[in-house]
């Protein structure tokens, strides 16, 4: 079996953009330097701990699963911006929603 590659630091880097965070400003968040998160967007990634990505899906205001499988979704083909972040905050926003849903049901059982 052929194993698949997610561009995992691609998919952030949409996300951080998205967003209108500068690179700086995440690594700061992360505690590491510039240098270093630039890897992370530029590398392909194959070990990636799920606690640091768990960390920048907090700061890019996401979750794991879409920092995941954000490279399989379609951005508007005439690439305005307005267009994209209003895709991507739709995402955000169902992603949001399930959570809430989520906590709703474990408090309730």
């Amino acid at each position: 079996m052929k194993e698949t590659k997610i561009p995992i630091g691609n998919n952030i880097r949409i996300a951080r953009s998205r967003l209108g965070y500068s690179q700086e400003y995440v690594a700061g968040r992360l505690g590491i330097s510039k240098q270093r998160y630039r890897q992370l967007e530029n590398e392909e990634q194959q070990s990636i701990t799920i606690g640091r990505l768990s960390e920048i899906a907090v700061i890019l205001e996401t979750d794991i699963e879409t920092l995941v499988s954000l490279h399989k979704v379609r951005f508007s083909q005439m690439h305005h911006p307005l267009a994209d972040n209003q895709v991507l905050h739709q995402l955000i926003q169902t992603q949001q929603e399930l959570i809430l849903a989520l906590q709703e049901k474990i408090s309730s059982d």
